[in-house]
């Protein structure tokens, strides 16, 4: 069976041989034969393609293709290098730096600060000493107890005694004498020392916060006891700061020499008249302690330094 488009074109040919015929019987001439076109294959149907697979064409090799040569730049356009970056301040913890200074060149340091700032060299190494063994038996900064001690007794007088009665360089009450583990004698260096520092380390126990223990040292525990207490904390934290940037100073100058130092501090005046200070420590660098200056204006020499 034909489809029915091969039906139409084979209809077409006979009906094209009749007429072919037709004219030659009609002009009485012989018929010529008549070749038949070859019949045309019909394109095959969609569905009948589907099951083909067509062949597959060769592919053409490929060629390696050079990389596109960079394109000149103009100069103006060309970017400028870029400037280095700042390096970022880097936080350093001063308490961490006076630990190691302290662990790698003892009580020199702090002998050094305290020579200078009290004008008395021979205690101001004694003083040191003891200072740093309290500070690491207690757990305190040495420049702490520096700055308390600098601030009861700016001279660095072991036998001044205030008009409250506190006695020595670190203004202990005689309450306090041969308690805490320390000797009796409040007059000693080493023993005067011993009972401040551990009275302070008491107070930071009870109080966890070393600005109300250094309320409770001066005796400010309602703002009765002495006159403008409250100011206490602040001036002894400031001077802590000082004295321990003095220390790290000290410590990073190779060229100083501990004995050679001392020996170059001047010293305060022995003779003369003698200044009392009022019996107010928060205001005052030494409660009731005594300051020797050689004039008025030395004792206010004296005071200004003291203070600040």
């Amino acid at each position: 069976m034909f489809s029915p488009t091969r039906r139409g074109r084979a209809l077409e040919l006979w009906v094209a041989v009749l007429m072919l015929a037709g004219t030659a019987c009609g002009a009485g001439m012989p018929a010529a034969p008549v070749s038949l076109p070859l019949p045309v294959a019909a394109p095959a149907e969609p569905s009948a393609m589907r099951g083909q697979k067509t062949p597959k064409t060769a592919k053409a090799p490929k060629t390696k293709q050079r990389p596109p040569e960079p394109k000149a730049v103009p100069a103006s356009r060309k970017a400028t290098p870029a400037s280095p970056r700042t390096a970022r301040a880097v936080r350093v913890d001063s308490a961490a730096l006076e630990r190691a200074v302290t662990k790698a060149h003892a009580h020199w340091p702090l002998a050094i600060a305290l020579a200078r700032r009290s004008g008395n060299p021979e205690v101001a190494e004694q003083a040191a000493v003891a200072l740093v063994r309290e500070a690491e038996r207690l757990r305190l900064s040495p420049s702490l107890l520096g700055a308390v001690l600098l601030i009861e007794n700016t001279p660095l007088d072991p036998t001044a005694v205030s008009s409250q009665g506190a006695i020595g360089l670190m203004q202990v009450m005689p309450i306090h004498r041969g308690s805490y583990g320390c000797f009796a004698d409040l007059v000693n260096v080493d023993t005067n020392i011993c009972h401040g520092a551990s009275i302070l380390k008491h107070m930071v126990r009870r109080t966890n916060s070393v600005s109300l223990a250094l309320k409770r040292y001066n005796g400010c525990v309602r703002g009765r006891n002495t006159p403008r207490c409250y100011r206490y904390p602040v001036r002894v934290l400031r001077t802590a700061s000082r004295l321990r940037r003095e220390m790290l100073l000290a410590a990073a100058d190779t060229s100083l020499v501990l004995q050679e130092v001392l020996a170059a501090t001047p010293r305060r005046s022995s003779g003369g008249r003698q200044l009392v200070t009022s019996p107010d420590s928060s205001d005052s660098e030494g409660e009731g302690s005594s300051i020797t200056c050689a004039s008025f204006f030395g004792c206010l020499r004296d005071r200004w330094t003291a203070r600040y």
